[in-house]
């Protein structure tokens, strides 16, 4: 290419920007993407559609990324119209060539922007089981998904429920895996900084889960189930849940009900979290829905074994009896098996962190996932003539 092509990048949220605490994965995965693109081939463009009211990153240049902030609500009012209009007019004087939509609302402004500014790359995502999806997205993606040149999926359970649920072709959907910044994670751990923390002794072994309390599907109930049927058997296990939104009272008050107000620990929403998992002897996940937790990447990268809800792509990350535990959804009697025989054998839990570990050196780093991207790019280029 004479020069670097053009990449516009809609998000519905705001992404993760290093410093402010994270939102989420999908954030996370964006700015590692956009900031990682080799300059002399991309020019990356980021636009956040957050609300007003929502804090986000702040409008500006990070390293070769110019972020953007133009907030919708909603798309079909007066004020959706003129934002669109912003991004066309900022898509055209840019002379945009790829537009690279994630989550609900940037698919339906991606797609008439793409339409309206004559962007010959359109590119969309399916990051999740689409469990939160509105039904006027699903009609309008019935309609709009057609006209984009690919979809990726972060996995290979959301390809195939976007080819069993969506009738998207199979051959239109690419998966391209997560990526974690390792250098990055590595600095950021703090061994033995949580137990500190907490007032526990240095031998004291922590359980723990990340996931904010927004959405019943991150199964905190069984977790916290598990944690109970535990510590009735002396296991002598602290638990600590990672999080924060409108959930987390009732589960609170679930704790305290249970009498587990000494075993299990809240920390809020944190923005520590390699540090955080860096001190756990397990890590959990127990979602009932589920794309590709970056959680449990994280939590591999931190060289802990892994105990999930075998749903979406999490037999994708773990391999059952290997670097942790795979239990059925929704049973809170087999997580806490699962945990107790970890709990039971801890060598064998540090075995299997080394073994997730090295996995995602092997497959899921962040410079891993940002080639495979820009592979696809430039495959897309080429096909339209335009490399």
């Amino acid at each position: 290419m004479d020069k670097p092509a053009v990449v516009l990048y809609l998000i519905d949220t705001r992404i993760s920007v290093p410093g402010i605490p994270t939102s989420g994965g999908a954030e996370k995965q964006l700015y590692q993407l956009a900031t990682g693109l080799n300059p002399a081939l991309f020019k990356p463009i980021l636009v956040q559609l957050t609300p007003a009211h929502t804090p986000a990153a702040p409008a500006g240049r990070i390293g070769n990324l110019d972020l953007f902030h133009l907030p919708i609500r909603r798309f079909y009012t007066g004020e959706g119209i003129y934002r669109i209009r912003q991004i066309c007019r900022l898509a055209r004087l840019e002379r945009v060539q790829i537009i690279h939509t994630f989550f609900d609302k940037s698919e339906v402004v991606g797609w008439l922007t793409s339409k309206f500014s004559a962007i010959p790359i359109w590119v969309t995502s399916r990051r999740d089981l689409g469990f939160k999806r509105k039904r006027i997205y699903r009609e309008i993606f019935k309609l709009s998904s057609r006209g984009c040149e690919r979809v990726i999926a972060n996995c290979l359970a959301v390809k195939a429920q976007a080819v069993r649920e969506e009738n998207l072709p199979a051959e239109k959907i690419e998966v391209i895996y997560n990526g974690l910044d390792l250098p990055h994670n590595e600095v950021s751990l703090q061994h033995g900084s949580l137990r500190k923390e907490l007032g526990l002794s240095r031998d004291t072994t922590l359980v723990g889960m990340v996931a904010n309390f927004n959405f019943e599907i991150k199964g905190h109930r069984y977790f916290v189930e598990a944690a109970k049927a535990l510590s009735d058997r002396s296991m002598g296990a602290t638990f600590v849940l990672v999080g924060d939104g409108p959930l987390r009272k009732r589960y609170e008050q679930m704790v305290l009900e249970l009498g587990l107000k000494e075993k299990v620990r809240f920390l809020g929403k944190r923005d520590d979290v390699p540090s955080i998992l860096s001190s756990l002897d397990i890590a959990v996940q127990s979602s009932t829905s589920e794309g590709l937790s970056n959680v449990i990447l994280e939590s591999m990268a931190a060289g802990k074994p892994v105990v999930a809800s075998d749903v979406g792509g999490s037999s994708e990350l773990v391999s059952d009896g290997m670097n942790g535990y795979l239990v059925p959804p929704a049973d809170s009697r087999a997580l806490a098996e699962a945990i107790e025989t970890l709990l039971q054998n801890p060598r064998k839990g540090i075995q299997m962190g080394r073994v997730g570990k090295g996995m995602v050196q092997d497959k899921f780093s962040q410079k891993h996932m940002v080639e495979n991207y820009e592979k696809l790019y430039i495959s897309l280029l080429t096909e339209k003539g335009l490399s």
